[in-house]
């Protein structure tokens, strides 16, 4: 690898990272390793990437994707959930030189940060992925991070009760930490120029431990106990019907029995093109195979500049669901 590029690679790694970290104290309600999709370009193709993973965001949604780039690439996104919970997702992507021209290999990095001090968390991605002709695998180690019950609580808050109950209710404040890990594996199959199928299972193996106390010793946790984050498979294709028009389409099933099939189809055309420059539009649909109101319709745009050697990429995606819409920001740059 270029090692020059490299340097390049960390040195916008710690520029991002600092943002990551700030950025946990923005919300008061925070998720819990929640999947809310991460990069507007995916967002914005109705969450159906998995077949489809042709740029730095495919360090989340199919690690075997990331061979399909040539070139050096840094992402970041930036997302609301809900209007209330912040999320920041940053990847990196390296291509890895080889010997063999029917043989390519690719180093990746990602980064979630989510949350607040009532409870904020941090995954790390180290992706591998390796293509021989037209197939390709990859494989994704994560390492999670949580802390909560770091909040501070105000008493003119909670005026309504008194300062017996408010007391008390402090001190069953719990606070404490997770720590876990977490295995992704994806493929990618191209039989034809224009057409490819993906597979992603998700948290195959996905241990997290759990360690809390409440702030006073009369009262207490639920202490230190194991749990596994639920696996997720998803199967998905892409289809290049023009040169200037791609259709993408997910399911993922059920595994278990209280959860539902989703199937999800997405579009993005470049309707626009001027001087190496491009603009595209996208849209898509997720829908859940259930009879609860929990379907999304996304959409949205992205501008491509390349600048000598260099593309700059932005893009935008709004989603649409039954809680609140939430919008999506990306900006990505390849070298």
């Amino acid at each position: 690898m270029n090692m020059k590029k490299i340097l390049v690679l960390l040195f916008v790694l710690s520029l991002i990272f600092p943002a990551f970290i700030s950025a946990q104290k923005l919300s008061s309600i925070p998720g819990s390793f929640v999947d809310i999709g991460f990069g507007a370009r995916p967002v914005g193709m109705g969450f159906a990437f998995v077949g489809l993973a042709d740029d730095e965001n495919a360090a989340y949604w199919n690690p075997a994707g990331l061979i399909q780039m040539e070139s050096y690439g840094v992402a970041f996104t930036h997302a609301n959930q809900l209007q209330l919970v912040p999320y920041n997702f940053f990847a990196g992507v390296a291509p890895i030189k080889s010997k063999s021209e029917a043989v390519k290999q690719s180093l990746g990095l990602s980064l979630i940060s989510s949350g607040d001090y009532a409870l904020n968390e941090l995954s790390i991605h180290a992706i591998y992925s390796i293509a021989y002709k037209t197939i390709s695998a990859g494989l994704a180690l994560k390492y999670r991070y949580a802390g909560f019950g770091n909040n501070v609580l105000d008493a003119n808050d909670y005026i309504a009760f008194s300062e017996t109950e408010i007391s008390e209710g402090f001190n069953q404040q719990i606070y404490g930490t997770a720590q876990g890990y977490g295995l992704d594996f994806g493929l990618l199959f191209r039989p034809y120029q224009r057409f490819q199928v993906g597979l992603l299972v998700r948290d195959f193996y996905a241990p997290i431990a759990w360690s809390g106390k409440a702030k006073s010793d009369e009262y207490q946790s639920d202490g230190d106990y194991n749990e596994d984050l639920p696996m997720e498979v998803i199967v998905g294709a892409a289809l290049k019907v023009y040169p200037r028009l791609t259709i993408t389409t997910d399911f993922q099933p059920a595994l278990k029995s209280d959860r539902s099939h989703f199937v999800r189809l997405g579009s993005e055309a470049t309707i626009m093109e001027y001087k190496n420059s491009s603009f595209l539009l996208r849209a898509g649909t997720e829908q859940g195979i259930n009879s609860v109101n929990d379907e999304k319709f996304t959409g949205g745009f992205g501008l491509i500049i390349p600048i000598d050697k260099i593309r700059l990429r932005a893009d935008y995606a709004y989603l649409i669901q039954d809680l609140a819409n939430s919008h999506r920001i990306s900006f990505s740059i390849r070298f």
